[in-house]
């Protein structure tokens, strides 16, 4: 200070070093709190605090003019106050529990996580389950609770270092939401009646759940690296190339042929070809702090790693060396199989499987194309799997809620619904196509734009006025103010609950005996046992009930004709 002139009473600290600017790196941060953080890797992040914090807040300790440093106070104290704890309070904490419910602490949901991700083994070409040692090996190294698991922790320790694991995104996502609204800080602070402790006591202990919901993303990263491994190794091999022999990769770039350098590369592979969140952006991550979009980093990564996927076969396949003095292609065919494997997972294998339903329960395209009139909204652009049984009635499984790349096929199945409802002529034909092309762009966005959870229930209540997306209603215009609020409570208790209770319900009905009144929902209702069990896979019928559409159909109709009312009733 002397130096640069004035006195002490001229200068202000910036921000404590005790403080920052940002945030603290502890996950949770809470010094009370009895929650564990959720990375296994952060206890190395928090014991490096200090040095990590020189790094991303060079402000810290640091001192300036009063008026810069009150600036930089100013923005600090800005995230504390009022407007921001209400909004944090209101959306993003309810947003964050919300996610959490459906994901972490959703059984039924870690079971349909494990079964779509071996979709990332398949677009590079590597079979699911193909290679039993391998899968032996990526079992033995994930860190949950288990048969058999927690047996290979060096080989974990060494794909950690290498940042093939520890990186599921959509946990990886909410973990974040909720670490901005101080989740672990205010879990600590919450103290209520005996039920509420209960449940607050649940989320503190959700370790295992977070566990078992990395672990299931691991393994097929794991099954990923290793296949990745040994077939370049073999490619190499197959070539003339012999350990300890240098050559040019497929960068350009100089190397020594080594387990250091497969171990090295195959790990790049896996992280460039396989969501991971270390690679998704800021830009991206930020978005997760309004009010709309759900686990909006999936499919912004399922979008960067399925171009990366045909990038890297496309490179594979051109790339040429020189061993042993002859110029070779050493990963032409790993390239055409991994071109293959794309090919076949976001476009042979959905279109077969329906193509084959088709013949078995004998359903026309047509009845295809009639069918989606009367499926839900989410469902209108989705891949159906048909089928019909002996009365002709009509079901379908929506085979995109298991196919992890349906972000990048859902656009193209758009444009062919919009063409396929349109007219025969060519000039209607260029008109529907430009429809669906601009359908498919809403399409592609609506994981970013649409509604989060949390706040599509306080729409459906305040926006809609008791009407849900799909038309449902939550409660009758001529029902008391008490019956109003008591739904309006009930159904944003909905988007909080967690364990897959609705599913729950609808197994629980399935199991009754047939002559028992309870199978019944207060609908009237029943379900089939066979059916909710391959729900927990994804795999549920859904039967086309067209009397019901028509309900859905007329209530947004009448919402169109009270437009024009409206209007007179503001002009007059």
């Amino acid at each position: 200070m002397r130096y640069a002139g004035g006195t002490s009473d001229d200068f202000a600290e910036i921000t404590s070093a005790k403080g920052d600017a940002a945030r603290e790196i502890d996950r949770w941060l809470d010094p009370a709190a009895t929650i564990k953080s959720i990375d296994a890797d952060e206890v190395i992040r928090t014991n490096a605090k200090g040095e990590i914090m020189d790094l991303l807040n060079p402000l810290q300790g640091k001192f300036a003019l009063k008026d810069y440093a009150q600036s930089f106070k100013q923005t600090q104290e800005a995230a504390k106050g009022l407007p921001r704890q209400l909004y944090n309070s209101l959306i993003l904490y309810p947003k964050g529990l919300s996610q959490m419910s459906k994901t972490i602490l959703a059984p039924f949901t870690h079971a349909r996580n494990f079964i779509s991700a071996t979709a990332f083994a398949a677009a590079n070409g590597i079979l699911p389950f193909g290679n039993t040692k391998d899968v032996k090996a990526a079992w033995n190294a994930l860190q949950a609770f288990g048969p058999g698991t927690r047996t290979s922790n060096e080989f974990y320790q060494e794909l950690l270092e290498l940042g093939v694991v520890n990186s599921n995104v959509q946990l990886k996502q909410v973990a974040d939401l909720l670490e901005d609204v101080d989740f672990g800080s205010t879990l600590n602070k919450l103290n209520s009646d005996w039920g509420l402790n209960r449940f607050i006591k649940g989320l503190k202990n959700k370790r295992g759940a977070e566990d078992y919901y990395t672990a299931e993303d691991d393994f097929w990263k794991i099954f990923t690296y290793l296949g990745e491994k040994s077939r370049l190794a073999k490619a190499y091999d197959k070539a003339g190339l012999k350990l300890g022999q240098e050559f040019v990769d497929m960068n350009g770039a100089k190397q020594i042929f080594n387990d250091q350098y497969l171990k090295r590369e195959a790990a790049n592979l896996v992280k460039n070809n396989v969501p991971n969140y270390a690679f998704v952006s800021d830009f991206i991550k930020g978005l997760r702090k309004f009010p709309v979009g759900n686990f909006v980093a999936f499919p912004s990564e399922i979008i960067r790693t399925s171009a990366n996927i045909v990038d890297t076969a496309l490179k594979e396949i051109n790339y040429s060396t020189v061993i042993n003095g002859k110029t070779v292609n050493p990963l032409r065919s790993r390239g055409i199989q991994r071109l293959t494997g794309m090919a076949a997972t976001t476009a042979a294998l959905p279109l077969g499987t329906v193509a084959a339903a088709q013949a078995i329960y004998n359903v026309a395209d047509e009845e295809i194309d009639a069918m989606r009139r009367y499926v839900a909204d989410w469902s209108k652009n989705s891949v159906l799997i048909p089928f019909k049984d002996e009365d002709g009635k009509l079901s379908y499984i929506d085979f995109s809620h298991l196919n992890a790349y349906d972000t990048v096929t859902r656009p193209i199945q758009t444009v062919l619904n919009a063409v396929n409802q349109g007219r025969a002529d060519e000039d209607g034909l260029v008109d529907d196509f430009i429809l669906g092309m601009l359908e498919s762009t809403k399409e592609l966005g609506s994981p970013f734009i649409s509604e989060s959870i949390w706040t599509e229930g306080l729409a459906d209540i305040f926006v809609r006025g008791g009407l849900t997306r799909e038309g449902s209603r939550l409660w009758n215009p001529q029902d008391s103010a008490g019956d109003k609020i008591y739904n309006s409570i009930g159904h944003l208790v909905e988007t909080q609950a967690p364990l897959n209770w609705k599913q729950l319900t609808r197994l629980g009905l399935s199991i009754r005996p047939i002559d028992d009144k309870g199978r019944f929902d207060e609908r009237g209702n029943q379900y089939e046992f066979g059916n909710e069990l391959a729900g927990i896979a994804g795999l549920r019928r859904v039967e086309v009930n067209p009397e019901k559409s028509f309900n859905y159909k007329v209530t947004e109709y009448k919402k169109v004709l009270e437009i024009p009312e409206i209007y007179l009733h503001q002009l007059y």
